[in-house]
């Protein structure tokens, strides 16, 4: 039940806006979004985007590399992993991330190529490519039934 991917290309900040509002207005928890991209690839501004369409402030969004997590109210609880500095898989689930993921809440995780077998098997999957000319393309995929409905309302819309 997966849908082709779909590639976004990222010249400018607002481009990386543009589709982090485009992935807003198509979202429906419980939904997992794990984004993966090399150390400055634009995950956490993605991210202060996304989390800006659903009402909290760009400046409380902050990368949650030391503390491994953060958390926001907005229109359902939004859980902001970061697993960059984890070693195990056993450091994953000692987060309770595995809880999170059928509540009705919104779970975006940084790095999450680390550790891909704690991700579930309904997610949608951002990985943000560095191009030649400084700018980035976002490939979005997806695995799971919801995952790729948001996948197939992006598509057409």
């Amino acid at each position: 039940m997966n849908h082709q991917p779909i590639t976004y290309e990222l010249s400018t900040l607002t481009d990386t806006e543009s589709m982090a509002q485009r992935v807003a207005e198509h979202l429906a928890p419980p939904l997992t979004v794990a984004l993966v991209g090399t150390l400055g690839s634009g995950k956490t501004q993605w991210t202060r985007y996304l989390l800006a369409e659903l009402g909290i402030a760009k400046e409380q969004v902050t990368s949650p590399t030391y503390v491994l997590q953060h958390t926001y109210p907005g229109p359902y609880p939004i859980h902001h992993f970061d697993f960059y500095r984890l070693d195990s898989a056993a450091q994953v689930w000692d987060l309770g991330i595995d809880e999170l993921y059928e509540q009705r809440c919104l779970v975006i995780i940084e790095w999450a190529d680390k550790f891909p077998e704690c991700l579930p098997d309904d997610c949608l999957s951002i990985e943000f490519i560095e191009t030649s000319d400084g700018g980035r393309n976002a490939t979005l995929s997806a695995s799971g039934p919801r995952a790729t409905q948001l996948l197939q309302r992006l598509s057409v819309g």
